[in-house]
């Protein structure tokens, strides 16, 4: 079983090593779902060798669906992460009527290898049925990231069984979008999911009190060690019971 935890700092890397997670999803700006990250962010994360890192590959928030430009943005990204200790990317690409962009994606997977690739909640925006995972696969993706197509991820635990049931052979499903410790335990018993991803957030005051009532105050976001260990126990209560 895995515990996946997104980070945008430096900070929330070292907690979430600390705490015992599997692997890192390195991103920047996760309060806007995340984006790439900084190359000076992956430089010193790749210091860290006990623990798996993969990369998020995107140019920009809001929606999948990018322009020329911002294809070619990509392709440079992983270019140059590439010359750093990682393990692999995270990328989703769509087309404008909703499509799964499979030319495209096999583009960038062929330019990511021999380093792996996890697509990410790009698929629950799509048009695609759980068909389209088959493609994935095919094309030597390791890795789902989904909710099952809902805005949370317990909501969409009948799709996430039905695609571990399908595919779970081939393509590893991990849920992400609102998983915590409190329904881990859920998943695994309801879905048999075993890859879990988080963000862990927490948050804090900034140090700069004399901005607190000006309209550009905001607190400061990072991933708690305490929420992944509870996150890890979890876990291994899981793995006790069922013998994993």
């Amino acid at each position: 079983m895995k515990l996946e935890i997104c980070i945008d700092s430096l900070e929330s890397a070292k907690n979430a090593i600390e705490a015992g997670a599997d692997r890192l999803e390195i991103c920047g700006s996760l309060d806007l779902d995340g984006i790439s990250p900084s190359l000076g962010l992956v430089s010193l994360i790749s210091k860290y060798k006990d623990i798996e890192k993969f990369v998020m590959i995107r140019p920009r928030p809001y929606d999948f669906s990018y322009s020329d430009d911002e294809f070619e943005t990509m392709k440079e990204e992983i270019k140059e992460f590439k010359k750093y200790d990682i393990d692999g990317f995270v990328f989703g690409i769509l087309k404008e009527d909703g499509r799964v962009d499979l030319e495209r994606t096999r583009e960038l997977v062929e330019l990511a290898s021999p380093l792996r690739v996890c697509f990410h909640r790009a698929f629950d925006y799509s048009t695609d049925s759980e068909d389209l995972i088959k493609e994935l696969i095919d094309m030597g993706i390791i890795r789902l990231l989904t909710s099952g197509k809902k805005a949370k991820a317990i909501d969409g635990i009948d799709l996430l069984r039905k695609l571990e049931e399908k595919y779970g052979e081939d393509i590893e499903i991990m849920a992400g979008s609102g998983v915590n410790p409190d329904n881990i335990e859920i998943f695994y018993k309801k879905a048999k999911i075993k890859s879990f991803h988080m963000s862990a957030k927490e948050k804090r005051p900034s140090q700069m009190d004399y901005l607190k009532n000006n309209p550009m105050y905001q607190d400061i976001t990072y991933s708690s060690k305490a929420k992944i260990k509870e996150a890890k126990r979890a876990i291994k209560r899981i793995e006790n019971l069922a013998n994993i």
